[in-house]
């Protein structure tokens, strides 16, 4: 195959493979689309953000998957990057070299802003806006970027996610307030 790129993003609920083809300098297409609900992020939140067995299994399962349909591609780059759940997961850093280690697989930990900048280059290349707010809502955190005629302004990251705040409160069965005081204390930050 000529030149083509795999993208891996690992979120706290799913892992998703990309692969493109360059179709000219500045181009390319979709030639491979791939998701898998790895719920890394499950019961991190409620036990100090430790990624869990479970979680971590399911993750390597579906890399190993995926570096299978990188091979069978003959991919000339993969870059592969991890979001809030392995930033704020104090084995992070340990589960990112053992994937090296087991599967030869480079994984990128993005900082929150960088995350909010990637969801925003998405949006200034796929929606036909000039002005606005991207947010991307996700399973550990909630990235927004400010875009004013076609350039990013702005980033912001909160650790304001689906499964962060269903595993430190819903499931806990805490007093809604105690959700909305988290959130008010986030939003200030």
């Amino acid at each position: 195959m000529s030149n083509s790129t795999a993208i891996i993003d690992i979120g706290s609920n799913s892992a998703r493979l990309v692969i493109y083809e360059d179709s000219s300098r500045y181009g390319f297409h979709l030639i491979c689309e791939k998701k898998s609900k790895v719920r890394i992020g499950e019961g991190a939140y409620a036990k100090g953000g430790y990624l869990q067995p479970i979680g971590i299994k399911r993750a390597y399962f579906a890399l190993r998957e995926f570096i299978k349909t990188i091979k069978l591609y003959s991919v000339t780059k993969t870059i592969c990057v991890a979001t809030s759940a392995l930033r704020d997961a104090p084995n992070g850093d340990e589960f990112r070299k053992w994937i090296k280690k087991e599967l030869d697989l480079d994984i990128d930990i993005i900082d929150g802003k960088s995350e909010a900048k990637f969801g925003a280059i998405a949006g200034l290349n796929l929606l036909p806006i000039q002005s606005g707010i991207t947010i991307d809502i996700g399973g550990g955190s909630s990235d927004l970027a400010l875009i004013k005629n076609c350039k990013i302004i702005d980033t912001y990251s909160l650790n304001i996610g689906t499964v962060r705040l269903k595993e430190l409160f819903f499931d806990r069965n805490r007093p809604l307030h105690e959700a909305k005081e988290f959130i008010k204390k986030e939003l200030e930050k």
